[in-house]
């Protein structure tokens, strides 16, 4: 009987242990799961880690392509899996932050995981700090944990197609890559760090289909005093790191978002910038001399390009576009002046805004808040469709600026090929009521005393040729460069966004339209009722332990009568 009843403690034993070892078993095996980030609950109503149909249909063609695509992150993955979804009301926007990036980490591996030519790694700031000097796009540029780099390490081909090899006998590799930081992936509320929108699918998207074949091309002019640094004829315009006078913010900002960057003389390398399928803009930067027109003939002497008709034949190529920015100034470019109010009706105008009143930004007047364009048949009311669904809008910055006079009763250009185009032209931004504008003649007009004024313009043209839509081209105006300096395009203000969504169309951000933010939900949680509260404490505190002690009488009961 004794033998009997130590066999069933035996047994009895024997099956405890055996639960025990089974329930630490399964715990570390959870563990090991929920390290690997393969067991994660997304609670919430909005999944941010879909890619939808359009970035699918773009990035399933780059399978067929010689594509290496690698994102970096530079914290480490537990730091990234830890920091929390969405910005804690009280942000400070510090580079040791990481609020936010848990969101950006599990998106880049959906990505990773869904195509073979992708793949995550993780660098480190300080041990790899020779990695990452090669992805340095100015000498000013530091690394924090906040960064993602999107690298293509592509092998260079030769005209045949073949690899093109170093004189080791190994493949010469060339990196196309794109830095982004935390807060491009966001869309933030104007009056303070908290963000309400994760645009991370339209981010990435871009950055994968920027850095796979060819980048696009935006091109600087210079020879006119252009503000884009000291260059010399026939120098290599490919850049790196290079200095762009005040044109550096601009020219940064391009080249982060997804393109190439280069200058130009049109004068003696017309050739390429006509040639260049890759070209997709060029920018003049406040110039202070003017452009040759009609009076020169376009032949290999640089002294009589026509340069004027060098811009008209460049905008008549497919997907290209022109943006010109200028300060106020006394002197006027007459033949550039010419082309861009015949054939784009927009004009800068010989003036100068100051605001004393609300919106003014400096003592004297000089730096300014601008308006929004309200009217909605402007073409630039689109660029700023984002900015003002806002609850409250962005501030956008003006500096030392004139006025853009804009004539949109101009006839339709026919030219360049059988067709015809449509062109309308518009306001982006406008001067505030409080404003007041001087002209060189003498005139001196005040907001409440005339209409605003427009300091950005643009011009959208549809060429329509043997039935079929052509794609658009868009001229910018805009009559101030500080309105692209660095304080501008920083996060403090929204001036970037309208860039940023120009050069989507430009290139082979087009698609980021169809690109839906997703909405953050709020991080508050919902507090049960006193009531609820209390059953949920009994249920947790108080009926298992009672259970168990139940469930452990009768077994011991039984086990005593056996």
């Amino acid at each position: 009987m004794k033998y009997e009843k130590f066999g069933k403690r035996s047994l009895f034993t024997l099956i405890t242990c055996l639960v025990l070892a089974a329930v630490i078993a399964l715990n570390v095996l959870v563990g090991y799961l929920a390290s690997r980030n393969i067991l994660y609950l997304d609670l919430t109503k909005t999944s941010y880690t879909d890619i939808s149909e359009t970035s699918e249909k773009y990035l399933s063609e780059l399978g067929s392509e010689d594509n290496n695509i690698t994102i970096y992150f530079l914290a480490a993955k537990d730091e990234l899996q830890n920091a929390g979804f969405g910005y804690s009301v009280d942000y400070s926007g510090d580079v040791s932050d990481l609020w936010g990036m848990k969101h950006i980490y599990e998106l880049a591996k959906v990505y990773s995981e869904k195509y073979d030519f992708i793949k995550v790694e993780h660098l480190d700031i300080e041990d790899d700090s020779e990695i990452l000097e090669k992805y340095k796009t100015s000498i000013s540029m530091t690394f924090n944990k906040q960064r993602i780099i999107v690298d293509n390490a592509v092998p260079e081909k030769d005209a045949n197609g073949n690899s093109v090899l170093d004189k080791n006998g190994e493949p010469i590799i060339h990196h196309n890559f794109r830095i982004s930081s935390r807060d491009y992936f966001y869309y933030f509320d104007s009056s303070s760090y908290y963000a309400f929108g994760f645009n991370g699918e339209l981010r990435f998207t871009s950055m994968l289909m920027s850095v796979s074949g060819e980048a696009p091309v935006v091109y600087f002019s210079y020879g006119h005093g252009e503000n884009v640094g000291d260059y010399t004829v026939g120098e290599d315009t490919s850049v790196s790191v290079e200095d762009y006078g005040k044109a550096q913010a601009l020219r940064d900002f391009i080249h982060n978002s997804g393109f190439e960057v280069k200058k130009i003389d049109i004068t003696s390398q017309y050739e390429q910038l006509l040639s260049d399928k890759n070209a997709r803009a060029l920018v003049i930067f406040d110039p202070k001399t003017d452009f040759r027109g009609a009076d020169a003939e376009v032949d290999n002497d640089p002294a009589t390009v026509n340069e004027i008709s060098v811009l008209r034949k460049f905008l008549h190529l497919e997907n290209t576009h022109l943006m010109v920015f200028s300060d106020n100034y006394d002197g006027e470019l007459v033949n550039l002046s010419e082309y861009l109010y015949d054939y784009w009706g927009l004009k800068f105008d010989r003036s100068s805004v100051k605001d004393s009143g609300p919106s003014s930004l400096s003592p004297d007047g000089s730096v300014f808040m601008a308006d929004y364009e309200t009217n909605k048949l402007s073409p630039g009311v689109s660029l700023t469709a984002g900015l003002t669904a806002m609850d409250s809008l962005p501030r956008i910055y003006f500096g030392n600026a004139g006025t853009i006079s804009i004539d949109d009763t101009f006839s339709n250009e026919i030219g360049f090929g059988e067709g015809y185009s449509v062109k309308y032209s518009g306001s982006i931004f406008v001067t505030p009521d409080s404003a007041e504008v001087s002209y060189a003649d003498g005139r001196v007009e005040k907001g409440e005393e005339s209409t605003p004024k427009s300091l950005m313009a643009i011009t959208y043209e549809k060429w329509y040729n043997e039935g079929s839509n052509e794609i658009p081209t868009y001229v910018l105006a805009c009559a101030s460069t500080d309105y692209v300096s660095e304080t501008a395009m920083s996060s403090q203000y929204g001036n970037s966004d309208v860039i940023g969504y120009l050069l989507r169309s430009l290139g082979k951000d087009s698609f980021g339209s169809d690109i839906e933010m997703k909405e953050l939900e709020t991080e508050a949680l919902e507090t049960p009722s006193n009531v609820m509260l209390t059953f949920w404490k009994l249920f947790i505190y108080v009926i298992p332990p009672i259970a168990s002690i139940v469930i452990g009488t009768v077994v011991f009961i039984k086990r005593r009568h056996a």
